[in-house]
C-alpha cells in the first residue's frame, strides 16, 4: 500500500509541476505573442514610409537639378538610387551622399518611453555616406550595426499603430525627439536629413603639428 500512495503522490507532484510549467510557458508565450505582433505591424509600416521616402527622393532629385540648372551649375551628379530589396536608397547632391536603410528590423526592438511601457517599433538608419562603401568587408550583425551608429546622422522609429507618432531623432543633436505624423514622416525625415548634410561642409586634411622649423 505504501508504494501505492507513494506513487499517488509522484503522480500529483507531476500533474502540479506541469500546471506550473504550462501555466508560466503560455504567459511567457502570450507576451512574446504580443511582441510579434507590434513587430509584424511596425515592420509594415516601415517598408510602407521607406517606400514613400524613395519616391519623394525622386522628386528632391528633380527639383534640385532644375535648382542648380537655373544657377549654372552641372547636375550630373545629383541622381537617388533604391537596391532591389527596396531597403536601401541613396541620394547623391554633389559632393554629398546619403543613405537610407531599414534593413536591420529584425526581431522586435523598442524605444523606453519615461512612465509608460517601451514603444515597440521599426527603424530607419540615415547614414553620412555610401551604404555599400560603409557595409564593406563587415558580414556579421554587430558589426553592421556598429559601422550604422558610427555614420549615423538621424533615425526615424515607426510604430505598430499608425495613431501613434513617428518619432525623429538627430544625433548631433542628443537624439532629441521629434514627433511626426504617419503621412508627413517619410517626406520630412528626408528633408531634414539633407538639410543637416548639405548644410554642414568639410574640413581640409592636415597633419598634426610638430616642433620642425623649416
Amino acid at each position: 500500500m505504501a508504494n501505492n500512495f507513494e506513487s499517488l503522490n509522484n503522480l500529483e507532484d507531476h500533474v502540479r509541476k506541469s500546471s506550473v510549467v504550462q501555466e508560466r510557458t503560455g504567459l511567457v508565450a502570450v507576451h512574446m505573442y504580443k511582441q510579434f505582433l507590434d513587430f509584424q505591424k511596425s515592420t509594415q509600416n516601415t517598408a510602407e514610409i521607406f517606400i514613400k521616402m524613395a519616391d519623394i527622393m525622386n522628386q528632391v532629385v528633380e527639383s534640385l537639378k532644375q535648382s542648380f540648372s537655373v544657377r549654372n551649375i552641372p547636375s550630373g551628379n545629383i541622381y537617388c538610387e533604391i537596391d532591389s530589396t527596396k531597403t536601401v536608397a541613396t541620394i547623391n547632391i554633389l559632393w554629398h551622399t546619403i543613405s537610407f536603410t531599414s534593413r536591420f528590423n529584425i526581431a522586435p526592438k523598442a524605444l523606453p518611453r519615461d512612465g509608460q511601457p517601451p514603444l515597440f517599433c521599426g527603424r530607419i538608419f540615415a547614414v553620412n555616406g555610401n551604404y555599400v562603401n560603409i557595409m564593406q568587408g563587415i558580414s556579421d550583425y554587430d558589426g553592421q550595426i556598429k559601422a550604422l551608429l558610427d555614420n549615423e546622422i538621424a533615425s526615424l522609429y515607426v510604430p505598430a499603430e499608425k495613431n501613434q507618432s513617428v518619432i525623429m531623432t538627430i544625433r548631433h543633436k542628443d537624439n532629441q525627439e521629434s514627433f511626426l505624423s504617419h503621412v508627413d514622416a517619410p517626406r520630412d525625415f528626408l528633408l531634414k536629413v539633407i538639410e543637416i548634410v548639405c548644410a554642414g561642409g568639410q574640413f581640409h586634411e592636415q597633419n598634426p603639428k610638430t616642433n620642425f622649423f623649416f
